[in-house]
């Protein structure tokens, strides 16, 4: 695994690292699998490191991977979840309503 790039955001409060991986004869690394290797090599809490892409080359053994590592469990959790809207449920207007003729 080699860094190819690495950035900081004091801002958003977390580095964003380009990393290149080989995997010889394999199929390509799951998040999961990402998440453990990431940081293992970098020395960081898993918890607070987050994959964002993993691009593979065609006929390649090689990938690019870029992961946010954040500073504390707030931030990722801030920045990372999306929250969604309650659905509104609509009620049937055709089954109670007369038809006009």
């Amino acid at each position: 695994m080699k860094t190819l790039k690495e950035t900081s955001n004091p801002i958003i409060e977390y580095k964003r690292v380009l990393l290149e991986i080989e995997h010889d004869k394999a199929k390509t690394p799951s998040n999961q699998e990402m998440i453990t290797k990431v940081s293992e090599n970098l020395k960081v809490n898993p918890e607070l490191l987050k994959i964002k892409h993993i691009y593979s080359h065609f006929g390649s053994s090689k990938s690019k991977v870029i992961a946010h590592i954040y500073k504390n469990i707030e931030m990722l959790k801030k920045i990372e979840e999306i929250k969604k809207k309650p659905k509104i449920k609509r009620e049937k207007k055709a089954a109670n309503s007369p038809k006009q003729a």
